[in-house]
């Protein structure tokens, strides 16, 4: 049914309980007259008008009750006047009630018609009851109690029809609720009449104390709502705003303001609708019965236009479309960017008051706050998970790059030890580009991304590492004998021939195999084995290696360096080296990062990216960071006698963040140089963490209860996302020196870096940018506002001596907008 069939059927129902009350009156009350003594009717139209003025309402969310004292002057109506002369002062009484109120068109229509029905049946059924008894006899008293009860459940039972109609369906539960909440309270109004009907028959200067007690109990009583009611909608308030706060994302805090406003204000509906830069509507949410939010597009001019413009809108439903509606502007940064909307109000609430109207702006209010936020949290969120795309993504092929490959196959250790890898490389590549263009040659590597990422079945598995390298992962294997089988299999559906440009080209690939089997190797290592092995398959000509242990060390070089270096960490006679952490607004030094460093009596200086590695697969790697700790602690000391807020970092490997004895280890080093837990600052990478996710946390929270401090080093280049970022027990995250580097150049580095600051600050962490290589890159970070920066064009790692005197020599520069301070 149309809104214009409801409102129709609605008019001829309220003309209908009109035509019924005449009847009655033409009718069975024809010859009746009033019983006893007899009262002005026109002393009845006040009364009914200020019973229908005077209504205490008491309301609990979308449930209210009504009590008003219309049954008083009912009960008189009944004792001492004619049945017309009862109607007639019903009507006009009512009549001044609703007009006050404002309740026009329909709805005047119908309580007209409802009050005069009321009126002439209750009179029916007095008359028939009493028989001509006394008013103040038993029996006319049981006869005006009978007849209250039995005209408020008509009643009752008509508004609930009438709801059925405007809403489309009939309930049961809406008639019970009227009966249950209506019934009592009009028994008690109508004791009080028969007392007034009593008093005006045996003692009519009782009627004075009489209405100076109700007087005072209706102001009382109002008194007592209004200020209910004004707790009630601080309270209101209160969960609104807690609601509301409790969401994150627009669709969940506009769905959140959109089901609280709707139950706070009694509605039946609620909507939120956005405005485009021109003030038009640009679109709906929209929540349903169910709690949802969906989105429909916008519509013709609807009746809460103002609100587009910046007015409050109240639609009593004497507009056209019957339409009881509530709209406030959402305003964000001085202008309006949408509106929140109320549609339909059950008719027991009563109309849109005043209140209604402020408490409806204080949400709006809130929620513009709240979605304004938002709004920019999910813009900062959706620039980070671009800018993490651009990083993780080979724009040529759009698999993962190496990094992207460093994370999922990360991942694939966290859940599990048992991984494999399989290392891919183009055979000829470089004669194809040379022969024939780079053109072709992308298109060949995209042919051969393409057919491995057919035969593993998921992109995801597939990424390309450089130039012509590709790696695919292979996570259902479960031994080495399992990924050898599975790596012929993907490799014998990547040859064949490759058609361009009326030419055929063979494609062959040659590959290496590392698998992971045991706890403790990390994705890094993971992909250097099989980068190992595909280096060993390329030199020896085999299509297919495997890594093996001899892989590991690779040649008798790295034999002799591993003995060589259990022999120098035993005679501590390795350097640590400090590069100085600089804030890049002042120039001041406020931390140095401890460096490894070991010049081989032979060799010369072994570089960390060698020796490193070769610590953590010969087990050398806990007393190597014990030697570096210590070091680094002892200087550390001596330098903050004069700099007392200087830190130091050390770097902290896969195996030692596994080791469960490393915050004891940390702990005797800090009481040995006689220093506070809050002058360390260990470095950790998300890689690292992520060999073994549950392990490492706990002693990454034993080492934050110790009270030293937490850094994610290399950030964007292993599993850096906010949810693992977030479960860490961190205070910095360093940004890797790749994208700082960049940051002039690269507009995808650059975007990496601002967002990174941006997430950063935003979980309360301090940021640390490596490789300031230039004083552009410095301005830049400082505009960003980088807490601290790292790089050679600041100052390159030093020994301890050299770094005492660079600390002296500082001259820390002024903060930008304050003046040059004397030397």
């Amino acid at each position: 049914m149309s809104d214009r069939a409801r409102s129709a059927c609605i008019a001829v129902m309220g003309v209908g309980m009109a035509a019924v009350a005449v009847a009655l009156l033409l009718g069975p009350l024809r010859d009746v007259r009033a019983q006893g003594q007899e009262m002005p009717w026109w002393v009845l139209v006040p009364l009914f008008a200020a019973a229908e003025l005077v209504v205490v309402h008491v309301q609990v969310r979308r449930e209210s009750l009504s009590i008003s004292m219309a049954e008083v002057p009912l009960v008189l109506g009944l004792a001492f006047a004619a049945p017309a002369e009862l109607v007639l002062a019903s009507l006009l009484g009512s009549l001044v009630g609703l007009l006050h109120r404002r309740q026009l068109g329909l709805k005047l229509l119908l309580n007209l018609g409802l009050f005069a029905l009321e009126a002439a049946l209750a009179a029916t059924v007095y008359h028939a009851l009493a028989g001509g008894a006394d008013p103040v006899s038993a029996r006319g008293a049981v006869a005006a109690l009978v007849t209250v009860v039995a005209t408020d459940l008509v009643s009752a039972a008509l508004l609930t029809a009438v709801i059925g109609v405007r809403v489309g369906e009939l309930d049961g539960e809406v008639l019970r609720e009227a009966v249950t909440t209506g019934l009592a309270a009009a028994l008690a109004t109508a004791s009080v009449g028969l007392l007034v009907v009593l008093l005006v028959r045996t003692e009519p200067l009782g009627l004075l104390p009489l209405v100076v007690v109700l007087a005072v109990l209706a102001l009382a009583s109002r008194a007592v709502t209004s200020l209910s009611r004004g707790n009630a909608r601080l309270e209101l308030l209160h969960r609104f705003a807690r609601a509301v706060e409790a969401e994150s994302g627009v669709d969940p805090v506009s769905a959140a303001a959109m089901r609280e406003a709707r139950d706070a204000l009694g509605a039946d509906r609620a909507l939120l609708v956005t405005a485009g830069p021109d003030g038009a509507e640009a679109g709906r949410l929209v929540l349903d019965d169910d709690g949802t939010v969906r989105r429909a597009e916008p519509g013709p001019a609807a009746w809460w236009a103002p609100a587009l413009a910046g007015r409050d809108v109240v639609a009593d439903g004497g507009r056209d479309d019957g339409v009881d509606g509530l709209a406030a502007p959402l305003r964000a940064e001085g202008r309006v960017v949408g509106a929140l909307v109320l549609e339909g109000r059950p008719h027991h609430l009563g109309a849109w008051s005043d209140d209604d109207r402020g408490l409806m702006r204080s949400l709006a209010g809130h929620a513009a706050v709240r979605l304004h936020n938002a709004h920019l949290l999910d813009a900062v969120r959706a620039e980070a998970d671009a800018a993490e795309h651009l990083a993780l993504h080979d724009p040529l092929t759009g698999l993962a790059n190496r990094r992207g490959a460093l994370r999922a196959v990360g991942a694939r250790l966290a859940e599990r030890p048992c991984a494999a890898v399989l290392m891919v490389d183009v055979e000829g590549f470089t004669d194809v580009n040379d022969a024939l263009g780079h053109d072709t040659g992308d298109a060949l590597l995209r042919e051969v991304a393409r057919r491995l990422v057919a035969a593993v079945g998921r992109a995801d598995h597939v990424a390309r590492l450089g130039n012509d390298e590709l790696a695919v992962l292979l996570p259902g294997a479960t031994s080495t004998e399992h990924a050898l089988l599975l790596a012929r299999e993907v490799l014998e559906r990547v040859p064949g021939p490759f058609r361009r440009e009326h030419m055929t080209l063979d494609v062959r690939v040659c590959a290496g195999l590392a698998v992971a089997v045991e706890a403790g190797v990390d994705a890094p290592t993971l992909l250097q084995r099989a980068d190992t092995a595909l280096y060993a398959a390329k030199r020896e000509r085999t299509g297919l290696r495997v890594w093996d242990a001899v892989d590991a060390v690779g040649s008798s070089r790295r034999l002799a360096l591993l003995g060589d270096l259990r022999r120098s960490i035993a005679a501590d006679e390795l350097a640590v080296h400090y590069q100085p952490k600089v804030d890049p607004c002042t120039g001041r030094a406020t931390g140095v990062e401890a460096l490894v460093r070991w010049h081989h009596p032979e060799h010369g200086r072994v570089g960390p990216d060698e020796f490193i590695p070769l610590a953590e697969q010969s087990g050398l790697i806990a007393p190597l960071t014990t030697l570096v700790l210590r070091t680094a602690l002892r200087d550390c000391a001596r330098w903050r006698r004069c700099r007392p807020d200087l830190t130091v970092a050390v770097n902290v490997s896969a195996r030692s963040l596994l080791d469960p004895g490393l915050p004891e280890q940390v702990a005797e080093a800090l009481a040995e140089a006689g220093l506070p837990a809050g002058a360390l600052v260990l470095e950790i990478t998300e890689t690292a963490v992520m060999t073994d996710l549950d392990r490492a946390l706990q002693v990454l929270h034993a080492l934050r209860r110790l009270g030293a401090h937490l850094s994610v080093d290399d950030f964007g280049t292993g599993q850096s996302s906010l949810a693992y970022l977030t479960r860490l027990p961190v205070d910095e995250m360093k940004i890797d020196r790749s994208f700082v580097a960049a940051m002039a150049a690269s507009a995808p580095d650059a975007a990496v870096v601002r967002t990174a600051v941006d997430l950063g600050h935003v979980l309360g962490l301090s940021v640390v940018a490596e490789g300031v290589e230039d004083a552009g890159t410095l301005e830049a970070l400082a505009d960003l506002g980088c807490d601290a920066v790292q790089g050679y064009h600041l100052g390159r790692p030093m020994p301890a001596a050299e770094l005492a005197s660079w600390l002296a020599r500082q001259v820390p520069a002024p903060r930008r907008g304050e003046p040059a301070a004397a030397p």
